[in-house]
């Protein structure tokens, strides 16, 4: 199923999501720490960075192919100014943080080597499907000297503004929805969701949002960064330009999109029964749509995102 197809997303649920970021930069005496350099710079979200994140998050929902940018490692990729290129790797997974509307990554490198160099340009590779993206860049001007320690905190903030009819979920955690069945995968009424079951008691979000149009904000953090492979094949995700669209045939009232204990789970849920890829029990929501009267061809949502 192609968007054109769709009308570039007629019918679906829209959500806008604007990335921005900056980078700060901490040098520090290795003996007396309390003489501290702050510098701080505002960076440049890659367009190509975006569509590149984009088309790997197809790769672990849906199985495409990567056709993007794979850098040779993650991290803060540095250029001096006698153009020799670094690489300094993320300490840990980022720090995530969230506000009412958006959510806030922060990757840390440090580098307490006895390395002298000034750094004049700098960039943010991210981990997405097995692959590393070039993401944002920077031009910071920063000298290390053999006797400092230099910390960079790269900040992205996805700031999420969803259309009227679907709401924005902030969850520290990851959030529990579709159901759980008893009854046996058969064959299903949905085309593009093949395993069917009944006795399927609804549970997580399902119970706690009922009729509700949500998308929380694990979509955006495992977009941004993960350590996932590449999914079974599939045909409920595409993009287009910068613009994600998660859709279905229309079946049932509910579609439901997220990750089942690391892999892609997609479900459509009415009354006790439901039709699925991968398992109706989903561990990490990313979106729920709630659709009684079936009136378009496709239930879904589209998320445009702009710098």
């Amino acid at each position: 199923m192609e968007c054109n197809k769709l009308g570039l997303g007629k019918g679906l649920l829209k959500v806008r999501a604007k990335v921005t970021g900056f980078l700060i930069a901490k040098i520090e005496k290795r003996n007396t720490p309390e003489q501290v350099i702050i510098s701080k710079k505002r960076n440049t979200i890659l367009t190509t960075g975006l569509q590149n994140l984009l088309n790997a998050f197809q790769t672990y929902m849906s199985g495409v192919n990567y056709l993007g940018v794979n850098a040779p490692s993650s991290g803060i990729l540095l250029t001096t100014s006698s153009g020799q290129q670094v690489t300094l790797l993320f300490l840990t997974p980022p720090a995530i943080s969230l506000e009412s509307n958006s959510i806030i990554l922060s990757f840390t490198v440090r580098d307490d080597t006895t390395s002298s160099y000034t750094a004049t340009s700098e960039e943010l590779i991210t981990r997405s499907a097995g692959y590393n993206i070039p993401i944002a860049t920077a031009n910071l001007s920063i000298t290390k000297n053999s006797d400092e320690i230099l910390t960079m905190t790269w900040i992205i903030t996805i700031s999420v503004s969803p259309s009227g009819n679907i709401q924005y979920l902030p969850t520290v955690n990851a959030q529990v929805d579709g159901c759980s069945y008893s009854g046996y995968p058969g064959s299903c009424g949905c085309p593009q969701l093949p395993s069917y079951v009944i006795s399927c008691s609804a549970n997580g979000l399902l119970t706690q949002y009922p009729q509700t149009n949500l998308i929380t904000s694990q979509l955006f953090i495992d977009m941004f960064y993960n350590t996932y492979g590449k999914g079974p094949s599939n045909s409920l995700t595409s993009y287009v330009n910068t613009t994600l669209y998660i859709y279905t045939y229309y079946c049932m009232e509910y579609f439901i999109v997220g990750l089942a204990y690391g892999q892609p789970a997609f479900l459509s849920y009415y009354g006790g029964s439901a039709c699925f890829i991968t398992n109706t029990y989903i561990s990490e929501t990313y979106l729920q749509v709630y659709s009684p009267s079936g009136t378009g061809q496709y239930i879904g949502v589209q998320i445009e995102f702009t710098t």
